[in-house]
């Protein structure tokens, strides 16, 4: 809900302009890359275990904070809320990636990924059932009851003890590393852009209400979901064809937002888009998962972690101005040449890992 919703909160309550949207937007995911790349790869197991359930307990303080918020304190609460992110989400991805048996371990990261899928359905859904009847400000104090589950639950996540690994861990030269870079790139770009002008662009442009343009993130997320639901039933064998794959969707559906002259034609877009988006962050942990040892796996995926909110940091920032400047089709046609780039790139790092003979992500 954070992602989609303060971009709302902070134009339509807070009078917000595109660019301070943008700067919002960018300060959560810059607090997130900051907790992820410098403090969660530095602690230890138990140190790591405490701050998890600390974030937790703060992420449920800070929904309850966007209730109350104004102008200076959801600047505050955004970069709190983005900061215990970076502490969560990839112990979250480490412990679903204990498993010894490989086949066990990538069930279990899809089905991780189906769950994240699931609830990113039915959030946004049922957000628009809550803004029926309640102001937006509201559904944050409704949506803290959810932080306060994960609260609850979160002593039981596992951490246990790794072997202090002597050296450098070599994670950026390491080609399934790469690869997942350059997938997560290739959806993240377009996508960080997407939630948070998106719902701004749909209520501008087509003049619904803010409980359809939630209802209308919740389609997306439902075809992400499906998505993710075929992944945890047919395993990948081959990460290279499904990640070109979800570039190829990324630039269709793309073309299709940008040519929409309506809110069907726009919808329908979201519905392809969503598909690439549940396919390529379950491929990227899958190439991470069968690129490193156990012990090489919690600093791997911050580091893939914090490379994608650094995404989220630029992307909000710069595309506030250009939209602003250009507006949101001009801006999103630029995007689909980003994606090219990267997928030429990624096909040029597959060929380099057959010539080094270091196959991994197949």
């Amino acid at each position: 809900m954070m992602v989609t919703s303060v971009p709302l909160l902070a134009k339509y309550y807070l009078n917000f302009s595109q660019t301070e949207i943008g700067m919002i937007s960018a300060l959560s995911y810059f607090s997130t890359f900051l907790t992820t790349s410098i403090l969660n790869v530095r602690l230890n197991a138990e140190k790591r275990r405490i701050a998890f359930i600390l974030s937790n307990l703060i992420y449920a303080v800070v929904f309850i904070g966007f209730w109350r918020s104004n102008f200076i304190s959801v600047w505050i609460l955004s970069a709190i809320g983005g900061g215990v992110l970076g502490l969560i989400m990839p112990n979250i991805i480490t412990a679903a990636s204990l498993f010894k048996d490989p086949k066990v371990r990538e069930r279990v990261l899809s089905l991780y990924t189906v769950a994240l899928s699931l609830s990113l359905v039915a959030g946004p859904a049922f957000e628009s059932y809550v803004l029926k009847f309640y102001p937006l400000k509201t559904a944050f104090l409704i949506f803290s009851s959810f932080a306060v589950v994960s609260v609850s639950i979160s002593p039981f996540i596992k951490f246990p003890e790794e072997n202090r690994i002597k050296g450098k861990v070599r994670v950026f030269s390491n080609y399934g590393f790469r690869s997942s870079i350059l997938n997560i790139m290739a959806y993240n770009i377009p996508f960080a852009l997407l939630i948070a002008f998106g719902g701004i662009y749909e209520h501008d442009t087509y003049g619904i209400s803010l409980s359809l343009v939630t209802l209308f993130f919740s389609l997306f997320f439902l075809s992400s979901f499906i998505s993710r639901m075929f992944l945890f039933f047919v395993p990948p064998k081959s990460i290279k064809r499904q990640m070109v794959l979800a570039m190829t969707l990324s630039i269709i559906g793309i073309t299709i937002m940008v040519l929409s002259r309506n809110i069907f034609t726009f919808i329908l877009s979201l519905v392809i888009l969503g598909i690439p988006h549940g396919f390529t962050y379950p491929l990227s942990i899958l190439s991470i998962a069968r690129s490193f040892e156990p012990k090489e796996r919690n600093i791997a995926n911050s580091y893939f972690f914090s490379i994608m909110t650094a995404i989220g940091v630029a992307l909000p920032l710069v595309g506030g101005t250009v939209i602003q400047g250009y507006g949101f089709d001009s801006t999103f046609t630029g995007i689909l040449v980003l994606i090219l780039i990267l997928m030429i790139a990624l096909n040029l790092n597959f060929r380099a890992e057959r010539r080094s003979g270091a196959v991994i992500a197949k």
